[in-house]
């Protein structure tokens, strides 16, 4: 998998404790390779912890709290998979301000699984074309990707390493 347009950029990957730890470890190891720094934007400061299958997984440092983070100091975001973090993410206004604000400056966003929930409550974002709840392959609109499940392949960072290309060129043409 080419994921060449990552490389040298900083990606947030947002979470709250109970994110689905198989797919961020796969997300992780898959930015490292492609040269981009993976920063860990959560709800909680200090550690959060992920969800491994039927218990909690390992805690990973957060690098930027939600209530800090803003979105030009990223390139991308990232919202893994997870029904209890996207839960708890609906009720934090920080989560909130930050996607709107990715959204709103035509920034690339990956939405994976339960996260495409995350679109119903930005009101500017009601119009957007989104993966339902049977696709397994990304659906892109302008710079969102959504994936109502992850596939092994990470056919999802694909589609948004090219929604970066595009990114990338309209900006150098402006």
């Amino acid at each position: 998998m080419n994921l060449s347009n990552f490389s040298g950029k900083t990606i947030a990957i947002m979470v709250a404790s109970g994110f689905d730890e198989t797919g961020f470890i796969a997300i992780q190891r898959a930015m490292m390779n492609a040269g981009a720094k993976l920063r860990i934007v959560s709800r909680e400061a200090g550690l959060t912890s992920a969800w491994n299958g039927t218990g909690w997984g390992m805690s990973y440092p957060a690098d930027a709290t939600l209530s800090t983070a803003l979105a030009i100091d990223y390139d991308a975001l990232i919202v893994p998979a997870g029904n209890r973090h996207v839960e708890s993410l609906k009720n934090e206004v920080h989560a909130k301000r930050v996607l709107r604000a990715f959204l709103r400056e035509d920034m690339p966003v990956l939405l994976q699984g339960d996260a495409v929930a995350l679109l119903s409550l930005i009101d500017e974002a009601a119009e957007r074309t989104k993966a339902g709840s049977d696709d397994s392959t990304p659906v892109i609109d302008r710079n969102l990707v959504t994936v109502s499940a992850t596939s092994g392949q990470l056919d999802e960072l694909s589609a948004l390493n090219g929604v970066m290309a595009i990114g990338e060129a309209e900006s150098r043409a402006a």
